[in-house]
């Protein structure tokens, strides 16, 4: 594998065999993204998403390797790549500032977790018990909707 000498500080520890950083970047991001709730839940999702993202360069993982390379591989490049992409960013629009003719609205719908035995009526799941929670947001004033 040939680094460079200023990379070698994210190249620690012993190499994975069929996995390298950008599959690690593109699990992460797909489970940040889909809010995952478990790594198991993540390489499931990876494994129905391969054909997708196959044309991203990304590998196939099972559980265990991404546990591995999460607790053994320094996460400073990826707080170093958002560092460059953020002066990048900043470089090219260092004076644009946001502005909305309209009113600005925010859409949120969140679900709450429940116990079915103390409220039967919330019945989600065969086993579950859930509420959906809607909330809209006008960033002049909070009104909520049920």
């Amino acid at each position: 594998m040939n680094v460079r000498p200023s990379q070698k500080k994210h190249h620690t520890g012993r190499s994975f065999r069929r996995f390298n950083r950008w599959s690690q970047f593109i699990a992460m991001t797909s489970a940040q993204f889909s809010s995952r709730a478990s790594l198991r839940d993540l390489t499931a999702n990876l494994k129905a998403q391969m054909k997708k993202l196959y044309h991203l360069g990304a590998t196939a993982i099972c559980c265990t390797t991404l546990a591995r390379v999460n607790a053994q591989k320094p996460y400073t490049l990826y707080e170093e790549l958002f560092q460059k992409l953020l002066c990048r960013c900043q470089s090219l629009a260092p004076k644009h500032k946001f502005r909305f003719k309209n009113t600005l609205y925010s859409l949120d719908a969140t679900v709450i977790d429940l116990c079915l035995s103390v409220f039967p009526w919330a019945a989600f799941r065969r086993a579950k018990g859930a509420l959906k929670l809607h909330i809209d947001l006008d960033h002049a004033q909070i009104i909520f909707k049920f």
